[in-house]
């Protein structure tokens, strides 16, 4: 995959998240409770969210055509999601209905911007195979495929496969559960394999090749230079919050620091960087560029509360708003 190239004929969608819409229930304390311990909430509050909904609307905001195809439940939650993600400008023309209601995600926030999070999959998981991966399939040479852990493996490698050559399919292995043996699954595999450039955390990357989270930070290059060669895929980005991202390829490795902020809420902060790094992908940016665009945003982003409210448009960062046309 050549990430400098630019394409002449701009596609009607640029940046496609296939995966989860979740209504995000937030409850507020001084501190985190340890296992077994209560503690003493200080609020309660309630957004929108989901990985791939996060992912869609970070990337219209920074000007890129987004399409969200994920199911949400025939609830009030559900059209209230489909609204949310109209008005950024995200198309949800693609997006089932189901029985079960929207899925819900429980959101444990303390006083230092740290979180436990829980996540219920309720209607997310009656996306089928063959509805993302018909998705998948319009999208033109120059659009950015994002795919993430939230719903079932089969329905993400299947959107994988059908995107024709020429799309870039940007992985966000998270949770990262599904993806730990690949080896015993072969859905899994193909996903692995068919990723253009892999996106997730130190600790995931950890977990990905069986390193245990306490690894040195010293060495999370060679970790992901590890993972790299292991799943072979082109590209590997390691995101290490306040520092920044570790973009890892074959014979080279680059840090692309993030700015100094005041960390208010982390939730979402990882999917606000994969939908503006996408974005930028789409627009044709090198991949240094986009990677510090999404640096950028998802600083931006750690400085507010909640996941879709969060996340900034291009005059808040400075920057024109990335075009169409580039794609």
């Amino acid at each position: 995959m050549h990430w400098e190239s630019r394409h002449e004929r701009a596609p009607a969608v640029t940046v496609l998240a296939v995966g989860a819409y979740t209504v995000d229930f937030y409850i507020f304390g001084d501190r985190l409770p340890s296992v077994g311990e209560t503690v003493a909430a200080t609020g309660t509050a309630s957004a929108h969210g989901g990985k791939a909904a996060n992912v869609a609307v970070a990337a219209a905001r920074l000007g890129g055509r987004a399409r969200f195809i994920g199911a949400v439940g025939g609830d009030q939650e559900g059209a209230e999601a489909l609204a949310t993600l109209t008005r950024d400008g995200v198309d949800v023309s693609a997006c089932p209905r189901t029985d079960p209601p929207t899925a819900r995600s429980f959101i444990c926030l303390d006083s230092r911007g740290q979180q436990y999070i829980m996540t219920w999959a309720g209607a997310a998981d009656g996306l089928t195979a063959d509805v993302a991966a018909a998705g998948a399939a319009l999208l033109r040479p120059g659009a950015v495929l994002v795919l993430q852990g939230e719903i079932p493996v089969a329905v993400s490698a299947a959107a994988a496969a059908a995107a024709v050559p020429g799309v870039t399919v940007v992985l966000n292995p998270s949770p990262v559960e599904p993806f730990t043996q690949p080896r015993s699954d072969p859905d899994a595999a193909r996903l692995l394999a068919r990723a253009d450039l892999v996106v997730l955390n130190a600790a995931e990357c950890r977990r990905l090749i069986g390193e245990r989270a306490g690894s040195t930070p010293s060495g999370l290059s060679a970790e992901a230079a590890q993972l790299r060669r292991q799943i072979r895929t082109a590209t590997v980005v390691v995101t290490v919050g306040a520092q920044g991202a570790l973009v890892i390829r074959e014979g080279s490795e680059m840090h692309v620091p993030a700015p100094e902020v005041k960390v208010v809420d982390t939730t979402g902060a990882g999917d606000g960087f994969v939908g503006a790094l996408a974005a930028g992908i789409a627009a044709g940016m090198p991949l240094a560029e986009a990677v510090l665009l999404a640096c950028r945003a998802a600083a931006v982003s750690v400085t507010r509360q909640f996941c879709i409210p969060s996340y900034p448009r291009a005059s808040e960062l400075s920057h024109a708003p990335l075009s169409p046309r580039q794609c």
